[in-house]
């Protein structure tokens, strides 16, 4: 009982969990979620070995590009159909169908012979194969402490960067047997991860049911859209994309240009894997008790500082150098930013909001690699700057953009708030 005219004590801060209390902590539900996203990416073949499959089959390079261009604009919309389906039918089931088709549509692939229908099929394999990701990040932020949120989130990524890892690996071991083998085993990793959400159901997907009055009008990605601050923050997103994707892009043209072969190029990637897999989550263990806006704008401003790096100089130490300081940066930034959509969104708009996080870096992986070619073949040195340009105004959307009550700096979100309408008290 307080005294009279005092107001009460605030309620003490959840604090934040190690590693270990958030593995223990983590739900049964989410264990499906991270196994059956494990197992579908060790059988994410289609994308990697999809035109050498289609040129063994005696297709030509241009054809067999087209069809991996049409899965890539497929993928681009099924994140964003997967928002929409996400909000409706619900997270667990919108992965049990959405794999379950992905499964069956594979598996076909072994057996088309015609090339529009390949690319055709391959399109729908691209939209219904990434209609799963809002939904498990979307369970994810439901299911789970609030606290643990930014942990989870980072365990999530080093099972998906895991599978990532060696799925290709595996793939390369099966292709020595037979190329049907890699379809057969993705589409059974895809029915497995459908078979897992069918669990999820059955424990209540809360999301399926949506009164009338949440499907309104407002019930649509223009309510994201007039989110201003949110906007702000997919800016920043963009813009991160553009300067992440250069080394696939403007690097390996560099280290050419300075007298280095593929190897060091491999060697480079391969370092960045595993201090991803070997340190993100020590590392998340403190940045999570960080505002979410700082961690984010720190991340994406050493990945800017790292890219910048590139144009000091032609030494294979500072390559290396400049390569720890953008992954450093990736490992600080991207567990807050991959939580902080589902923190900040409405219940009824939380499946949009994470897809709205994706696009733009599905766009900025789009047209980041031709922007920094073009650029690097005016000049070498343009590219690296370029990437610190664009890393201010990232930096600075950011900071501007995650502003509020958001919960990724340990204070509550009205969730049920209109997008848009934020208190004004920095995080």
């Amino acid at each position: 009982m307080t005294t009279t005219g005092q107001p009460p004590a605030p309620a003490p801060k959840a604090a934040k969990p190690s590693v270990m209390q958030t593995l223990r902590g983590i739900p049964g539900p989410i264990w499906l979620v991270l196994g059956g996203m494990l197992i579908n990416r060790l059988g994410n073949f289609l994308q990697i070995y999809l035109v050498l499959y289609l040129t063994d089959k005696g297709i030509s390079a241009t054809d067999a590009a087209f069809a991996l261009g049409a899965y890539g604009v497929g993928t681009v919309v099924g994140v964003l159909l997967g928002g929409s389906l996400s909000d409706r039918l619900g997270y667990a089931r919108t992965i049990a169908s959405s794999m379950a088709l992905a499964g069956a549509l594979t598996l076909s692939l072994v057996y088309l012979t015609s090339l529009p229908v390949i690319v055709t099929v391959a399109a729908l394999i691209g939209v219904v194969a990434q209609a799963y990701r809002p939904a498990s990040s979307a369970l994810l932020v439901e299911r789970t402490p609030k606290e643990h949120h930014v942990m989870v989130f980072a365990i999530y990524r080093m099972a998906f960067n895991l599978g990532t890892t060696i799925g290709p690996l595996l793939g390369a071991l099966l292709i020595s047997f037979s190329y049907d083998l890699i379809f057969y085993i993705e589409a059974a990793a895809q029915i497995g991860f459908a078979l897992c959400a069918l669990v999820l159901t059955r424990s209540g997907d809360r999301t399926g049911a949506v009164t009338a009055e949440e499907d309104a009008p407002v019930r649509s990605y223009a309510a994201v859209v007039r989110d201003r601050r949110y906007m702000l923050f997919l800016l920043a997103l963009f813009l991160n994309a553009l300067v992440y994707i250069q080394h696939t892009s403007a690097l390996p043209l560099q280290l050419k240009a300075d007298g280095y072969g593929t190897t060091f190029y491999s060697t480079l990637l391969s370092l960045n894997a595993i201090m991803v897999i070997a340190l993100e989550l020590l590392i998340t263990k403190y940045v999570q008790h960080l505002p979410a806006r700082i961690a984010v704008a720190l991340g994406i401003g050493l990945v800017g500082v790292g890219m910048n790096l590139y144009v000091a100089g032609t030494g294979m130490a500072m390559f290396v150098v400049a390569t720890v300081v953008w992954t450093v940066g990736e490992m600080i930034g991207t567990p807050s930013a991959s939580a902080y959509p589902g923190h900040i969104a409405p219940p009824h708009l939380r499946g949009r909001y994470i897809a709205a996080a994706a696009f733009p870096f599905q766009i900025g992986y789009a047209i980041g690699p031709v922007a920094g070619v073009a650029v690097w073949s005016a000049s070498p040195a343009a590219t690296w700057w370029m990437c610190g340009a664009l890393t201010a105004v990232a930096v600075a959307a950011t900071l501007t953009g995650m502003t509020g009550p958001r919960v990724g700096a340990d204070e509550e979100t009205d969730a049920g708030a209109e997008p848009g309408r934020h208190d004004a008290k920095a995080s």
